[in-house]
């Protein structure tokens, strides 16, 4: 067992312990995924932006705060990574024919092609970091997951 979750597991609270333990996973695996993504200048927040404007946006664009909704996090959350991301030419703010007071994120060519070079290398951290977990067991403790989610 991992040094750091020692103390955690230690705890008189019992009911702590699963979210010690959630919280620690995420951890290691925004880690893992953070290190593959930093040399394209993206961390998983970037990644996942980019990846809802891509592949909900299409060609259409998508409003800021469905990309919130789809990322669980408030429109404001999202405004300063959009920034950089207009900034750094990965993505576009358009106003939406017809009513100007709607913007619309695009990703741009540059963009588009930064996820698709990276794609490869990420699905596979992924399949590295699955590795050894049965589908059965992925399936079983996802549900269990979402069943938790839906009652916070």
């Amino acid at each position: 067992m991992d040094k750091n979750l020692e103390f955690y597991f230690e705890t008189e609270q019992e009911d702590a312990k699963l979210i010690y333990t959630t919280g620690f996973l995420w951890g290691k695996i925004n880690t893992k995924l953070d290190e593959i993504l930093a040399p394209a200048g993206l961390n998983l927040s970037k990644f996942n932006i980019l990846m809802i404007i891509k592949h909900v946006g299409k060609t259409e664009g998508i409003q800021q705060n469905e990309i919130s909704r789809r990322l669980l996090v408030t429109a404001s959350n999202i405004t300063k990574l959009l920034d950089k991301l207009e900034k750094d030419g990965l993505i576009i703010r358009t106003s939406k024919e017809g009513d100007r007071r709607v913007k619309l994120i695009k990703i741009t060519s540059d963009g588009s092609k930064l996820l698709d070079k990276i794609w490869t290398k990420y699905t596979k951290t992924v399949k590295k970091i699955m590795n050894g977990i049965a589908t059965s067991d992925a399936d079983y403790v996802n549900k269990v997951l979402l069943d938790w989610l839906g009652k916070i």
